[in-house]
């Protein structure tokens, strides 16, 4: 991991396993969607190798090895959204110390965004539920500029949209710490020239982080948020 000091103007989060821990809602949709196929389920702990690479890439690895068909993961992944769509807030709520951090950043005027591969239909709504501005005692949603998985545009790890966020937010991509708790948001962070930060309260750990070549990795919130504490005032 590089001890060089970064000047971070801008952070770009990863939704799930970052800001939010939403695993339980995720495999109960999930399970409920394998159930309802007449499939097995799987317990919560395998869906930290199912989550991270969108919607479609979710649904393919809950299914059974020689059930993977491209009409079966069509089908599964309606059922999938039709459950989601109704539980997603059940059990989902911000890690401990989010709160606190995305306060501590606003206040320092270093701006933000988020960048996921959950279907934009559900970054926008848990968002909006989330993240409101009453609730980092603000006045208005911190995250106005975010991208969740699109049709018509490649997801994590390609570039793209982090790089389009990056316009949006007025800052150099060298400026921007991306950070999220898998290896896919660090190659993402690499191949867009961003400072690549793991974050080891999320669903794959500290040791996945660090062997995905992370530059920073904090085991808290309230850790990247003293890091961000400690930067220059913009």
């Amino acid at each position: 991991m590089s001890q060089k000091k970064h000047l971070i103007k801008a952070v770009i989060f990863d939704l799930d396993g970052t800001l939010l821990d939403s695993i339980k809602d995720i495999a109960e949709a999930v399970n409920k969607a394998l159930k309802d196929m007449g499939y097995p389920q799987h317990p919560l702990e395998a869906f930290s190798d199912f989550v991270g690479h969108g919607q479609t890439e979710l649904v393919r690895r809950a299914l059974p090895e020689n059930q993977r068909s491209a009409k079966n993961i069509e089908n599964m992944s309606k059922k999938f959204w039709d459950f989601y769509d109704f539980e997603w807030y059940m059990t989902t709520k911000p890690f401990p110390g989010i709160l606190y951090m995305i306060q501590l950043a606003v206040a320092r005027k270093i701006k933000l965004a988020i960048l996921s591969n959950k279907a934009q239909y559900f970054t926008k709504k848990m968002i909006r539920h989330f993240f409101r501005g009453a609730m980092i005692k603000h006045t208005k949603n911190p995250f106005g500029i975010y991208s969740g998985e699109q049709l018509d545009k490649p997801t994590k790890p390609d570039p793209t949209l982090a790089l389009e966020l990056a316009v949006k937010l007025k800052v150099a991509p060298e400026n921007i710490a991306f950070i999220g708790d898998m290896p896919v948001d660090i190659e993402t962070a690499k191949r867009a020239g961003m400072i690549a930060v793991g974050a080891a309260w999320g669903f794959s750990g500290r040791k996945a982080l660090k062997e995905a070549g992370a530059d920073l990795i904090f085991d808290t919130p309230t850790e990247f948020a003293s890091y961000l504490e400690a930067q220059p005032i913009i």
